[in-house]
């Protein structure tokens, strides 16, 4: 199962490292990397939470097409640029994501689309949302391994 999110702006960022910056100006613990220019994300960036490393997948695309696409969501002008975000079942890398979007949205003006949600949320909600993974991802995932046992065993 993978989750999604993307983020609309008019502007973007012209480096990792001004994203960077974004991150550290909001005192987000996260680290991205920087082997290769934002221009050419396109698939996994390899990022580090707290001293834990994992990833996300961050891609631009089209804003005009996937607005189309978004007929149940009502935007209040059309944006310029998106960024999409998708991960898997890691925690770390679902609140790597909504990390990075929070302080990109902040950076550029712009918003963010939770398809978990359904709805447009704000950087403050994304980090709310990295917390709760931060937070209660090891649980979840203990009570998941601990199904699987069981259900090996019966």
């Amino acid at each position: 199962m993978s989750m999604e999110m993307y983020l609309f702006s008019d502007r973007r960022l012209d480096s990792i490292a001004a994203w960077q910056q974004a991150i550290d100006a909001a005192g987000d613990p996260l680290q991205l990397s920087t082997g290769r220019p934002f221009a050419e994300l396109n698939g996994g960036l390899p990022v580090t939470l707290r001293d834990r490393p994992t990833a996300f997948e961050c891609n631009h695309w089209d804003a005009a097409e996937l607005m189309a696409e978004l007929t149940d969501l009502t935007f209040d002008h059309a944006w310029s640029y998106v960024l999409a975000f998708r991960w898997g079942a890691d925690f770390n890398a679902g609140a790597s994501a909504y990390l990075a979007a929070a302080a990109y949205a902040e950076a550029t003006g712009g918003v963010i689309f939770d398809c978990e949600e359904g709805r447009l949320m704000s950087p403050t909600r994304a980090r709310d949302v990295a917390n709760e993974m931060e937070r209660d991802g090891p649980r979840i995932m203990e009570m998941v391994r601990r199904s699987m046992e069981k259900f090996a065993r019966e």
